[in-house]
C-alpha cells in the first residue's frame, strides 16, 4: 500500500530518530532479564535522546516473535512500565522477522491517514527467556486437577501420567507447515541456486569485517544505547558482543555444516546467531515533527509485504519484493544509493542476489525475463549484517532502518532500501529518502 500524502506534506511520515540496545548472544549478557524490561529501557533511552512532552506520544508498538506469556502485549506493558500517559496506546505484532519493519510501516500508514501523530515503533526479542512448554497430556492434566475436589480424584489422575510427560519441550524451530527448520530451508536454497560453501564463508567474513570496521569507526554509537541488563541495575551492557574483530576465513572454512551434516554447506559461521536485543524508532508526521522542533532524518516513501511459496524457497522474499517496490515507485536499482538486506544466512542473501539477476526467476515470478540485476557489493550491507551483528527476531527490521538512515546521512546520499525475509515464506521492503 502506497502512503497517501497531502500537498503540504502535513501527513508525510518521517523517521525522526532511533536507538537500539546492544545486540548480544542469547543466554549471555541479558540472561535473567525479559522482553518487557529490555524493550522498556530501550524506549526510555529513545525518549532521553529525543526530548519531547510524553503527552504528544500516541502509541508504542513492539514486534515480538516468540510469545511472552507474562507480557503478551509488550507495547502496552512498556507504556505502563515507564509510567507514560495512560492515553498512549500500546500494540504488539508477530510478523516473524519482518515484525518491527511492520510496526514502522503501520505507524507510517496510521500517520498518513491522519489518525496518529507520534508513534514509537520497534521490537524486541529475548531468546534467553523463552516460555517453557509441557506436553499436551501434562497441560490437560493440570487443567483437570485444578477442577478436582478430592484427593482420591487427584490420585486417579496422577495414575495416568508418566514422568516423561513432564519433560519440558523447547520452542520448536520447525516451520509448522513444512516440517523443516529455517536452516534446512536455507540449505535447500543453497543447492537450488548453486551457492557454494566457499562463497558463503567469504560473505560471512565480509559481514564481520564490515561490522568490525563500522564499530571501530564509531558508526554504531549513533544508534546503540547502553542498557542496564539486570533488574537490580548491577550490570551494564554497552556494546554488541557478536561481531568478530578477528574473523578469519580459514577458521570459517574449518567449521562443520550444522543443518545437513553430511551434504550441507551452511555452518554456524555463515548463519545469523540466536540474539537478544531491542530497537525503537520515532515516526511522526513531517509538519508535527517540525512544530515540535524535531529534525527528522528521513522520509518513509513506501513499503510492501509479500508472501512466497514456503515449500520452494522460503527465504527468497527480498528478491520478490524488491522489484515490485521499485517498479511501483518508477525506480531501478541504479537509483538506490544504499541497500540493507537481512542476513539470515549467507546462502539466503546470495540466493536473493542470484535471483535478482536471473531471467528465469523473473519469468517465473513476474511473467517477464527482465531482471533488475544484482545489488552492487559497495551498496549492500556496507556496515555488515545480521551474521555479524546478530538477529533478535522482533527487532531486526527497526535496526536495519536506523542503520540505513544513519549511513545515508554520513555519506550525504539520498535513497535507501530495506528488505527482509521471514519465516512462513514472507518478505518485506521499505523505501526511504534522507532528509537531513
Amino acid at each position: 500500500m502506497k502512503i497517501s500524502k497531502n500537498a503540504n506534506g502535513e501527513r508525510t511520515p518521517v523517521f525522526v530518530d532511533g536507538v537500539r540496545s546492544p545486540f548480544v548472544k542469547s543466554f549471555g549478557a541479558y540472561d535473567g532479564s525479559d522482553c518487557l524490561e529490555l524493550f522498556s529501557r530501550t524506549v526510555a533511552a529513545l525518549l532521553r535522546k529525543i526530548d519531547i512532552d510524553h503527552d504528544d506520544i500516541d502509541e508504542v508498538a513492539a514486534g515480538v516473535v516468540v510469545p511472552q506469556p507474562k507480557n503478551p502485549n509488550v507495547g502496552r506493558d512498556a507504556v505502563i512500565n515507564l509510567n507514560l500517559p495512560h492515553h498512549v496506546h500500546g500494540s504488539t505484532t508477530n510478523r516473524a522477522c519482518t515484525s518491527s519493519l511492520h510496526t514502522i510501516a503501520a505507524a507510517a500508514a496510521t500517520i498518513g491517514s491522519g489518525r496518529a501523530s507520534i508513534v514509537l515503533a520497534g521490537g524486541v526479542e529475548m531468546l534467553s527467556n523463552v516460555p517453557v512448554v509441557y506436553s499436551e497430556k501434562a497441560t490437560k492434566f493440570l487443567v483437570k486437577i485444578s477442577r478436582t475436589r478430592s484427593n482420591v480424584e487427584r490420585l486417579k489422575l496422577l495414575s495416568h501420567l508418566s514422568a516423561k510427560d513432564w519433560i519440558p519441550q523447547p520452542p520448536s524451530l520447525l516451520e509448522p507447515l513444512t516440517g523443516f527448520t529455517m536452516g534446512e530451508h536455507a540449505e535447500q536454497m543453497a543447492q537450488l541456486n548453486n551457492i557454494p560453501r566457499a562463497a558463503q564463508d567469504e560473505y560471512a567474513l565480509t559481514s564481520h569485517q564490515r561490522a568490525s570496521a563500522a564499530r571501530q569507526a564509531g558508526k554504531f554509537a549513533a544508534e546503540i544505547c547502553p542498557i542496564w541488563a539486570s533488574s537490580d541495575y548491577s550490570k551494564m551492557v554497552a556494546a554488541d558482543d557478536i561481531i568478530r574483530d578477528d574473523a578469519d576465513l580459514a577458521a570459517l572454512q574449518r567449521l562443520r555444516p550444522v543443518f545437513d551434516r553430511k551434504y550441507g554447506s551452511i555452518t554456524a559461521g555463515s548463519s545469523s546467531p540466536l540474539t537478544d536485543g531491542a530497537a525503537v524508532t520515532m515516526i511522526a508526521p513531517a509538519r508535527r515533527a517540525q512544530a515540535l522542533g524535531l529534525s527528522a532524518k528521513a522520509k518513509i516513501l513506501d513499503y510492501m509485504f509479500v508472501g512466497v511459496n514456503p515449500h520452494r524457497q522460503l527465504l527468497i522474499g527480498p528478491a520478490v519484493v524488491i522489484p515490485q517496490i521499485l517498479q511501483r515507485n518508477k525506480l531501478t536499482l541504479k537509483d538506490i544509493d544504499l541497500v540493507e538486506i537481512h542476513e539470515a544466512f549467507a546462502a539466503q542473501i546470495l540466493s536473493c542476489q542470484r535471483a535478482l539477476a536471473s531471467a528465469d526467476f523473473f519469468a517465473e515470478h513476474f511473467g517477464n525475463g527482465k531482471p533488475c540485476g544484482e545489488i552492487p557489493a559497495d551498496k549492500l550491507n556496507v556496515n555488515g549484517g545480521a551474521i555479524a551483528i546478530g538477529h533478535p527476531f522482533g527487532a531486526s527490521g527497526a535496526r536495519l532502518v536506523m542503520t540505513l538512515v544513519n549511513e545515508l546521512q554520513r555519506r550525504d546520499q539520498t535513497l535507501g532500501l530495506v528488505a527482509i525475509c521471514a519465516a512462513g515464506g514472507m518478505g518485506g521492503a521499505m523505501l526511504i529518502e534522507r532528509l537531513s
